[in-house]
C-alpha cells in the first residue's frame, strides 16, 4: 500500500489535461480576436475607400452603382456580402454637403471554442464621412 501512493506516473498527464482547456480557450480567444480585429479593419478601411471614392465621383449621375461597386471591390471575402448605406447631406445637390457611408457585414468565428461563448456570428459595421469636392 505503501508503494501506491507514492508511485508518481501520470501525474503529468493529469497535469496536462487539467490546463489543456484553460490553454485552448485562451488560443482559441488570442486567434477570434485577430480575426475580428482584421475584418473589423478591413471594414474601416473599405468604408472610407468608399467615402473617398464617392466624394470624386458625385457629379456622375449613376454615383451610387459606382460606389457600390468600388466598395464591393476593396472589401474582402470574409466579410462579404456588406450591407451598403450611402447618404448625402443635400441629395438635391449633392456637389454642396457631405457623403456617409455605412457598412455591416456578419462574420463567423473561427474556432468552434469560441463559438460556445460568443455565438457563430458577430455584426461589424463601419462609417465614414467626408466632405465633397467640387
Amino acid at each position: 500500500m505503501k508503494k501506491f501512493f507514492k508511485s508518481e506516473k501520470g501525474q503529468s498527464f493529469i497535469e496536462f489535461a487539467l490546463v489543456l482547456p484553460i490553454l485552448l480557450i485562451l488560443v482559441g480567444g488570442i486567434i477570434d480576436f485577430g480575426w475580428f480585429f482584421y475584418n473589423q479593419s478591413a471594414l474601416n478601411n473599405s468604408a472610407r475607400e468608399g467615402a473617398r471614392f464617392a466624394i470624386v465621383q458625385t457629379a456622375k449621375t449613376e454615383r451610387i452603382e459606382l460606389i457600390e461597386e468600388k466598395i464591393n471591390s476593396v472589401t474582402p471575402g470574409s466579410l462579404k456580402p456588406v450591407t451598403i448605406e450611402i447618404t448625402y447631406s443635400n441629395m438635391q445637390t449633392p456637389l454642396l454637403g457631405d457623403v456617409t457611408i455605412k457598412l455591416s457585414a456578419n462574420v463567423r468565428v473561427l474556432t468552434p471554442v469560441m463559438g460556445v461563448f460568443t455565438g457563430q456570428n458577430r455584426t461589424l459595421s463601419a462609417q465614414a464621412t467626408m466632405k465633397v469636392e467640387s
